[in-house]
């Protein structure tokens, strides 16, 4: 099964990211696959295909990382497209990541490192994929999300580390969480 690591999103921000994305949508003329609101989330790591008994050694890991994390928040208002605005392939809603995401980024590399996974070869990015382009992005992109600017989104702070199941379907990616491994509100003395 297919299956990534994931930061679960409030339903206030899938909404307002929701909103912006629509609009992009509505002012742009692109081949893209949208990714539905009630998706959105934070990709801390996608996995692949792994086999399902080895979910217990991942919700372990999961059960380490989160334990050991301080509490956190992330600020979603910048609209970005990977490689970039005028060369988008993956439309996405981030902002600065912040040192605690990358913290356990890099905890949970270094236990997947030790599962067999191989290494990813980019840091992780605190962002959420609302599309990806089939073709050449519109040449008007830049200017609507200009027009859009900052989103006025509260930042989030996320209360667990889940891994997903992605099935890829006709209509789109269907996810079901295997898991979710609650992240602590303050840190433990």
């Amino acid at each position: 099964m297919r299956a990534f690591f994931c930061l679960p999103l409030d339903a206030d921000v899938r909404a307002v990211v929701g909103r912006a994305a629509d609009r992009i949508r509505r002012d742009t003329h692109m081949a893209a696959s949208w990714v539905e609101s009630s998706n959105y989330h934070v990709t801390l790591r996608f996995l692949g295909e792994i086999d399902p008994p080895l979910t217990v050694e991942l919700k372990n890991l999961a059960v380490r990382i989160a334990h050991g994390c301080a509490p956190f928040s992330l600020g979603l208002r910048s609209i970005g497209a990977f490689p970039s605005l005028d060369r988008a392939r993956v439309l996405w809603v981030g902002g600065e990541t912040p040192a605690e995401f990358r913290g356990i980024a890099e905890f949970l590399e270094l236990g997947l490192a030790g599962l067999g996974f191989p290494a990813e070869p980019k840091p992780a990015v605190a962002h959420v994929t609302i599309a990806r382009l089939k073709g050449a992005p519109d040449p008007r992109l830049g200017e609507v999300v200009g027009k859009i600017g900052a989103l006025a989104t509260r930042d989030c702070a996320p209360g667990a580390i889940v891994l997903m199941q992605s099935e890829l379907t006709p209509r789109g990616a269907q996810y079901t969480p295997l898991f979710s491994v609650p992240i602590p509100r303050q840190k433990e003395v």
